[in-house]
């Protein structure tokens, strides 16, 4: 009699939240690459660097929304799609190919065994991932995000706005650290089970 997947429903969630992710992202980027080819190019400013209400403002370029200092290129270039779509893509790309690690991380432990050199090498390469990866996208963002405001405006916006444009996922960080922690405990843990087992 079989005893199942001991990882479920672990494995389950994740590949539906994988399978969610890669339909929202694929969609949004066909949406992207069709439609939004053919629409003004609009981006968020979260740290205006400047207090006045869409003056000094490069020509085609309006100020969208004042609360939330939208601002909108009317007849965009093909660069300011780029970096459109690099200072929003990068993050939800990054999360969903960590979904993907994980489902196959999952996967190959429940087929494996969980206290085996693969798996704990599977627990730390994620923890790379989300440690150095995820931050690093998120700067990416927020470089793309900081080069459409210079870009907008008639004024020096500073170069290093882009640090306050930076949303780190500390989330990512702490996870990272402390797969990397569990791998080590894991992969020590696979060693003695081999020693036990060549003892026996």
């Amino acid at each position: 009699m079989s005893r199942g997947n001991p990882l479920e429903p672990l494995t389950g969630l994740a590949s539906f939240a994988l399978a969610l992710s890669l339909f929202g992202y694929g969609a949004a980027t066909a949406f992207r690459l069709t439609v939004g080819l053919f629409k003004p190019v609009c981006f968020t400013a979260e740290y205006w660097p400047h207090d006045a209400e869409g003056h000094d403002l490069a020509a085609g370029v309006r100020l969208d929304d004042v609360n939330r200092v939208t601002l909108c290129v009317d007849d965009p270039e093909p660069w300011h799609h780029v970096l459109g779509f690099l200072s929003e893509g990068p993050v939800p790309l990054a999360q969903t190919a960590a979904l993907l690690l994980l489902v196959l991380l999952l996967r190959n432990a429940a087929r494996h065994g969980i206290y085996t050199a693969e798996t704990a090498a599977g627990v730390r390469h994620l923890g790379h991932y989300l440690l150095w990866v995820l931050p690093t996208v998120a700067m990416v963002e927020s470089i793309a995000r900081t080069t459409l405001v210079h870009a907008s405006v008639t004024f020096d916006a500073g170069f290093m706005a882009f640090f306050g444009e930076w949303e780190a996922p500390w989330w990512a960080v702490i996870t990272g650290m402390a797969l990397l922690s569990l791998a080590k405990i894991m992969r020590t843990s696979a060693e003695m089970r081999a020693d036990l087992e060549g003892t026996v």
